[in-house]
């Protein structure tokens, strides 16, 4: 105790105690960055997540955890990045930011006619959440020149978009989350840009955690397609049905009867032979409705695996698994 005594009352110590104290302080602070980087991983693993190899580095500001070739696998579905890097706020986890470089894989979504792959190919693409302990608070990814292409249903499937946007935004008091899908200069295979498709709508929150299910219902709030001189605008509602088809009936406001037969026409819904009912069927449903030669609302039901515009049956109806 007296060497200690006199240890505190020489002139050396008051000099050098400060940067005992820091030093201190930064093994500290670094044991306690360390303890959460390691929680944050093992969270992400109990989720399904895994990796080639992780490293963790951006003390003090922040969390960076680096991963190499991670995947995330759960509940039959697959996503695979070559590499990704999430940060974080030491003591802020709630929020994440995610940058992903390279192609995303998907696998999932199992149907009788086999398994769906798809894989989104970008010029740069951010992620960003906000969750506490009751999941997802709002989430969005942004992509740009964003293309998927792969197999879906069976079927060759290639999507271009200048700019592909998904956000997400927690509804407080249901079960349920707001959902916008935005894209830019949309192309299907090789037909012509669709300049603008954006739909706002509400889902199922447990979609965040778990595939979709048979009998799971979206809200199509507006739908909103701008294409040549064609403008739609939709609303209604669609339900997961058993069989593995879409089911539902939307409200649609077409802008420009000619720009919709001729959108019909280009993707092989309507024959050139058909084209005169067809203006006939939509210019009477348009006197009885009130809509004029500029404005055409039909209702699109979706029943029975076929999808139905009006009077005209025009497609087999979209499949969810």
């Amino acid at each position: 105790m007296r060497a200690l005594h006199e240890l505190i009352h020489h002139k050396r110590f008051w000099l050098f105690a400060p940067f005992v104290g820091l030093l201190a302080l930064v093994v500290l602070t670094y044991g306690l960055w360390n303890i959460a980087a390691t929680r944050i991983s093992e969270q992400l693993a109990a989720q399904g997540l895994s990796w080639q190899s992780l490293d963790r580095h951006g003390y003090p500001a922040r969390i960076t955890l680096d991963m190499q070739a991670p995947r995330l696998r759960r509940d039959g579905f697959l996503w695979q990045n070559s590499r990704t890097t999430a940060t974080l706020m030491p003591f802020n986890h709630r929020h994440a930011v995610f940058d992903f470089h390279g192609e995303h894989y998907f696998e999932g979504l199992h149907n009788e006619t086999g398994l769906n792959k798809l894989s989104l190919a970008h010029d740069g693409n951010l992620m960003s959440l906000v969750h506490d302990g009751e999941g997802l608070v709002r989430g969005s990814f942004e992509a740009q020149v964003a293309r998927l292409s792969g197999q879906w249903n069976n079927a060759p499937f290639d999507m271009q978009a200048q700019i592909m946007g998904v956000h997400l935004l927690r509804q407080d008091d249901t079960r349920r989350l707001n959902a916008a899908l935005v894209l830019k200069q949309l192309r299907l295979a090789n037909n012509e840009a669709i300049a603008r498709f954006d739909v706002l709508s509400d889902i199922p929150r447990r979609w965040t955690q778990n595939a979709p299910q048979a009998n799971d219902r979206i809200k199509l709030q507006r739908v909103t397609i701008e294409r040549g001189g064609l403008t739609v605008i939709a609303r209604g509602s669609l339900k997961l049905a058993a069989d593995g088809f879409l089911e539902g009936k939307l409200d649609m406001d077409f802008l420009s009867q000619t720009a919709l037969l001729d959108a019909l026409e280009e993707f092989g819904l309507l024959e050139k032979s058909q084209r005169r009912r067809a203006a006939f069927l939509f210019g009477l449903g348009a006197a009885l409705g009130g809509d004029t030669q500029d404005r055409l609302s039909v209702p699109l039901v979706l029943r029975n695996g076929r999808v139905l515009l009006g009077p005209l049956n025009v497609a087999q109806a979209p499949r969810w698994r």
